[in-house]
């Protein structure tokens, strides 16, 4: 069952709690990211991250041409518009901490980041690895027409775990190489006035993980 958030909650309760909160900033370092353009047609206009319209195949493909010409490894966010943890991962990988804001059912929704230690520094070392290493393609597997099929045709279907986001690295011949352990990053507490995020240093460890994993595995045979 698809994780959700309770949007209007959050919003309300987040200045409830106690830690100190963290000073904004955003990654040095430009991260390469498929689609490179979305549609105001589609939907309600608002989607950030995800095609919701067009051919998540055709998507895929851009990401592992522009992979294999810069010798970079595609790292799969599969989800939804809606799911904040997919734009909390975007956001990581991108350097931003601080205060996030998020598109939840045509509401923007505010995380404040709390921490006892300053993060920017793993923040920007985590940037620039997913900027030298790393082309992130987000794969819509709601409303698009053909999301499922990317997950078929790369191998990951049968690692699916039901949970967005669903993140997975390539191999060079665009096959699933490595799966995200969630469980092992997610910074998470029982109540919802916490903000949601990663640890980013268990983070850097776990995309390295995946990055590695993809980098040796071995091509699988072409069918006769």
């Amino acid at each position: 069952m698809l994780r959700t958030m309770l949007a209007v909650a959050i919003c309300g309760a987040l200045s409830c709690c106690g830690a100190p909160e963290v000073p904004s900033s955003v990654g040095a370092f430009t991260i390469t990211s498929f689609p490179t353009t979305l549609d105001p047609e589609c939907g309600d206009g608002r989607a950030r991250l995800y095609d919701e319209c067009g051919s998540q195949r055709a998507i895929l493909e851009q990401a592992l041409a522009e992979a294999r010409a810069s010798n970079r490894v595609v790292l799969v966010n599969y989800g939804a518009e809606w799911c904040i943890w997919c734009h909390v991962f975007d956001a990581h990988m991108r350097g931003e901490t601080g205060s996030f804001r998020y598109p939840v059912e045509s509401q923007e929704v505010t995380l404040v980041e709390r921490s006892s230690e300053d993060p920017r520094a793993d923040a920007r070392a985590l940037n620039e690895f997913v900027s030298r290493n790393i082309v992130v393609v987000h794969i819509e597997g709601d409303n698009a027409p053909d999301g499922w099929e990317v997950l078929d045709i790369t191998g990951a279907s049968e690692r699916f775990n039901d949970y967005y986001p669903f993140v997975f690295t390539l191999s060079s011949d665009g096959r699933v190489a490595a799966v995200f352990d969630y469980q092992k990053a997610e910074v998470r507490r029982d109540t919802i006035d916490w903000y949601r995020g990663y640890d980013r240093r268990a983070l850097f460890e776990e995309v390295s993980r995946m990055v590695n994993e993809a980098r040796v595995a071995a091509p699988h045979p072409t069918p006769d």
